[in-house]
C-alpha cells in the first residue's frame, strides 16, 4: 500500500462507471467498479474504512531442466487496488512472494493416506500465511498509502488465482466437481444453472464429517475431509474467489484440446485437407503462418493455439458442416468476448449469449459420433464467467500467465544461483539480495529526479467516498489515425512500365492516376509521355491507431505493406532465396461520412494495397502519400453459417475496379481468409504467397484482432440489437435449467 511507486495507481473506494446518462448500461473493469468491492465496502465495521482486496496466486513450477524432480510452489500476492496494468508488469513489483510451499512427496506416510496429508499440509501452510488477516480483516489496521495519506485499512481475501486442481484444492472439493457450484458431475456438459456453494454449509459439512457425524451435504458436494486455511478468514467467500483462467481453460483446454480437435475429426478428407488450407493461409504481420501444417507441430503452447484459433473458423469452410461451424464460431465469439479488459451489461450478455449457442449447436458432435457426452469440468466452469466479471473484474486482471511468468524471476532464477543443495534457503537469500538492489535503485532515482520516469499525479482521492460516474462511450468514440513514413522512399525512382509489372498494377494504372489528377484539378499533360515519368514510391508506412479499451493491451501500430517481389540473388553470405510481392489488405474509409447510425461498417470498404507513392514534382508538388488500390465488393454478403462477411474482387465493366486514393483513408489492415473449395483438387496449389491472386472470394476474418473482433462482431452486434436485425440476432439461445441440491 505504501509503495511510492504506485502512487497515482491507486484506488481506495468503490465506484461504479456507466456508458449511457440513463445509467442502464454499467462497465466492469477493474476491482473497484465491481459488485464484490461495494458489498464488502458496506459490511465494514467502520464506514470510512479502506477495503483492501488481497490477490494471491500459486502455482507449481518445475526448478530442474534435464534431468531430476526439484519443483517449487511459490505463493505469490498482491492487492486490487493497484492498477491491473501495473499488476501485469513483472517489473513493477507489485506481485511480491510470500513464500514456498513444500513439495515433498510425504514418503512417511502410506500410499492410501499419502494424498490426503498433502491436501492438508497445503491448507495448513496457508493458514501460517494468512494468519495476520484475520485480526486484520476484523478490526483493521492504519497504515500510509501511496498517496502519502494514512488509512484504516481492511486487507481481505478477494481472489484466488490458480489452475483447476489447484482451485479444487483450495475448495476442498474432489477435482470432479464445480470450484464455484454445486452442480453434479453427470451434468457439467448441460447448459445448467446450479446453486452456488456457501462458505457457512461447506464448513459445517466439513465439521460434522470430522465429527463423525452423517452429513448429506459432504457427499452430495463432493468435498474431501480438510481443515481450510480460510475458515476464520472475515468477509471471505472463497469460492467466489476462484477467477477466470483464461489460459488454462479456453486457449489450452477447450479450443487446443477439445473444441478443435471435434471440429476436425468431422472433415472427412483428413489432416492433408487441414494442412493444406493452413500452408496456403492469408499473411499478415499478426498471424503465424503454419508453412507445414499443424499436423507438424509437436510442442503446442498458448502462442500456437492463439495463432490457431485466429483462422481455424475460416478454415472450415466447405469442409465441416454448417452445424459444426456454428459451434465453432459461438465457441470462439466466447472467447473474443472473455478476453475483453472492459465489459459492459451489452457486452456481457453478448458473452452468455455466444456460450448459449454454443450449447445448443454441440450436440453436433455427439450426432457425428464423435463424443459421447460433455461432461468435461472445464465446459462447465466457464459458464461463471460472465458473474465473475461482474463481482471482481475482467479476466485480464487475474490471467495464470502473469503467475506464470512470476516463476523466472520469484524462482528459476534463484535456483540457477544456488549449488542445487538445499536450495530454497539459497533462493530465499538470493531473493533477499535481489529486493535490497532494487530498493537502493528506487532510492537512487528517488534523490535524482532527473532520472525519475514516474508520471504520476495525486492519487485516485475520489477514493474516500464510493461514487458513481458517467464516463465516455468508447463504443462509439471516434479518434484521429496517424500516420507514419520513410522520409526518403526506398524506390526513388519508379517506371511506369515498372509499376505496371513489378507491382502487378495492370496496364489501366495510369486510366486511373488521370482520374485521380483531374478529381483533384491537377495537370495530366505529362501523362501523355508516361515513358518519362519516374515516381517515388514506398515501401509500407504505418499507422497508429486509437486505443480501443476493450482491447487496450494490444499494440496500436498497424503497418500496410506494399513491396515488390526480389529475385533469388548470390550474396557474400550465400544464396538469398527469392521474396515474394508483399501487399497488404486494408479497410478504407470511403467518403467523409461517419456516421455510425447505419451501422459500424457504414462508409467502410476492404481494398488491397498494391503500390503506394507520391506524385513527382513535375506533375504537382503534392505533399500526401498516395495509394493504388484494388477494390473489393462492399460488405453487403454475409455468410450465416461462418458469421463472416463475403467479399470479392469488385469488377468494373468486366475490369478490375482499382483507384488510387489518399493513404492516410486507410483506418486499418484486415485479414481476409480464402474460400477454400470442397475439392481439395482445386486448392492444393495455392501457396500463401499468392493466395490472394489465386483465390477470387473472401471471408473478412473478425478474430484477428481484439481490434477487429470489436469492429466487425461486437459494434455489429450492437448494431443490430438497436435495429431488431443483423448478423447476430438468429441465434437462437439455449435455455438454463436450474438444478435443485
Amino acid at each position: 500500500m505504501a509503495n511510492p511507486a504506485f502512487r497515482g495507481h491507486q484506488t481506495y473506494a468503490p465506484v461504479r462507471h456507466y456508458r449511457d446518462k440513463a445509467q442502464t448500461n454499467r462497465q466492469y473493469s477493474e476491482m473497484w467498479t465491481c459488485n464484490w468491492w461495494w458489498d464488502v465496502q458496506k459490511e465494514l465495521p467502520h464506514e470510512f474504512g479502506t477495503v483492501t482486496p488481497v490477490i494471491v496466486a500459486s502455482d507449481q513450477t518445475q526448478l530442474s531442466t534435464f534431468s531430476g524432480d526439484k519443483k517449487a510452489w511459490p505463493v505469490y500476492l498482491s492487492i486490487g487496488n493497484v492498477e491491473k496494468s501495473i499488476r501485469r508488469k513483472p517489473s513493477s513489483r507489485a506481485f511480491l512472494l510470500v513464500g514456498y510451499i513444500p513439495t515433498s512427496k510425504l514418503e512417511c506416510f502410506s500410499e492410501k493416506r499419502r494424498s490426503q496429508m498433502g491436501y492438508q499440509l497445503f491448507h495448513d501452510c496457508m493458514k501460517k500465511v494468512f494468519e495476520p488477516l484475520e485480526k486484520a480483516g476484523r478490526e483493521g489496521v492504519k497504515m500510509v498509502c501511496a498517496d502519502g495519506y494514512e488509512r484504516l485499512v481492511y486487507p481481505l481475501l478477494a481472489t484466488y488465482i490458480a489452475d483447476y486442481p489447484e482451485q479444487c484444492l483450495v475448495c476442498c472439493c474432489k477435482e470432479n466437481s464445480c470450484p464455484r457450484c454445486t452442480v453434479e458431475p453427470s451434468k457439467r456438459g448441460e447448459y445448467v444453472y446450479s446453486i452456488l456453494r456457501s462458505p457457512d454449509i461447506t464448513l459445517e459439512a466439513l465439521r460434522a464429517q470430522s465429527h463423525g457425524e452423517r452429513s448429506d451435504e459432504f457427499k452430495s458436494q463432493n468435498l474431501r475431509p480438510i481443515n481450510p486455511f480460510w475458515r476464520n478468514l472475515p468477509h471471505c467467500n472463497i469460492f467466489e474467489c476462484m477467477t477466470p483462467d483464461l489460459l488454462h481453460q479456453l486457449h489450452k483446454g477447450l479450443f487446443g484440446d477439445h473444441v478443435s480437435k471435434w471440429a476436425m475429426e468431422t472433415i472427412r478428407s483428413g489432416h492433408e485437407e487441414i494442412d493444406s488450407r493452413f500452408r496456403a493461409m492469408t499473411p499478415h504481420p499478426t498471424l503465424r503462418h503454419f508453412p507445414k501444417g499443424i499436423s507438424s507441430v509437436t510442442q503446442w503452447t498458448r502462442n500456437e493455439y492463439k495463432a490457431m484459433a485466429k483462422v481455424f473458423p475460416g478454415m472450415l469452410a466447405n469442409a465441416a458442416e454448417p452445424r459444426v461451424l456454428e459451434a465453432v464460431h459461438a465457441f470462439e465469439d466466447f472467447m473474443y468476448y472473455a478476453h475483453f479488459e472492459v465489459h459492459t451489461d451489452k457486452s456481457l450478455a453478448a458473452l452468455d449469449e455466444a456460450w448459449s449457442a454454443f450449447h445448443v449447436h454441440k450436440e453436433v458432435f455427439q450426432d457425428l459420433q464423435i463424443r459421447e457426452h460433455f461432461n468435461i469440468s472445464k465446459l462447465h466452469n466457464v459458464s461463471h464467467y460472465s458473474e465473475s466479471f461482474r463481482s471482481h473484474g475482467t479476466a485480464d486482471g487475474f490471467n495464470s500467465e502473469s503467475s506464470e511468468r512470476l516463476h523466472i524471476d520469484l524462482a528459476k532464477l534463484g535456483y540457477r544461483a544456488s549449488n542445487k543443495r538445499n536450495f530454497k534457503v539459497q533462493m530465499t537469500v538470493w531473493l533477499g539480495c535481489q529486493e535490497a538492489v532494487h530498493r537502493h535503485a528506487q532510492y537512487l532515482q528517488w534523490v535524482r529526479p532527473r532520472h525519475n520516469t514516474d508520471k504520476g499525479e495525486e492519487g485516485d482521492d475520489e477514493g474516500e467516498e464510493g461514487s458513481d460516474g458517467e464516463i465516455d462511450d468508447s463504443e462509439n468514440n471516434q479518434e484521429l489515425v496517424t500516420y507514419t513514413y520513410a522520409k526518403n522512399p526506398p524506390y526513388p525512382e519508379v517506371t511506369i512500365q515498372q509499376i505496371k509489372t513489378d507491382f502487378n498494377c495492370g496496364e489501366w494504372f495510369i486510366w486511373y492516376l488521370r482520374k485521380f489528377l483531374e478529381a483533384q484539378s491537377l495537370p495530366t499533360d505529362l501523362l501523355e509521355n508516361p515513358e518519362r515519368i519516374f515516381i517515388p514510391a514506398w515501401k509500407k508506412f504505418r499507422l497508429s491507431l486509437p486505443m480501443i479499451a476493450e482491447a487496450e493491451t494490444e499494440s496500436t501500430l498497424d503497418t500496410v505493406y506494399a513491396t515488390k517481389a526480389a529475385p533469388r540473388s548470390i550474396t557474400l553470405k550465400g544464396v538469398k532465396p527469392p521474396i515474394p510481392a508483399r501487399t497488404s489488405t486494408v479497410i478504407v474509409r470511403v467518403g467523409n461520412d461517419v456516421d455510425t447510425a447505419n451501422g459500424p461498417l457504414h462508409g467502410l470498404r476492404i481494398a488491397r494495397v498494391r503500390f503506394l507513392f507520391k506524385l513527382p514534382p513535375e506533375i504537382s508538388p503534392f505533399p500526401r502519400l498516395l495509394a493504388f488500390v484494388d477494390w473489393f465488393t462492399p460488405f453487403h454478403k454475409y455468410s450465416k453459417p461462418l458469421r463472416m462477411y463475403q467479399v470479392s474482387y469488385a469488377k468494373h465493366q468486366h475490369y478490375q475496379h482499382s483507384e488510387v486514393i489518399f493513404a492516410d483513408s486507410i483506418q486499418q489492415t484486415c485479414h481476409l481468409v480464402p474460400e477454400f473449395s470442397r475439392s481439395a483438387i482445386n486448392t492444393s496449389t495455392w501457396t500463401s504467397s499468392s493466395i490472394l491472386d489465386q483465390c477470387t472470394t473472401f471471408f473478412v476474418n473478425p478474430y484477428l484482432r481484439g481490434r477487429d473482433f470489436f469492429l466487425l462482431r461486437y459494434q455489429t452486434y450492437l448494431h443490430g440489437l438497436e435495429n431488431q436485425e443483423g448478423p447476430l440476432d438468429s441465434r437462437q439461445p439455449a435455455k438454463k435449467r436450474r438444478t435443485k441440491k
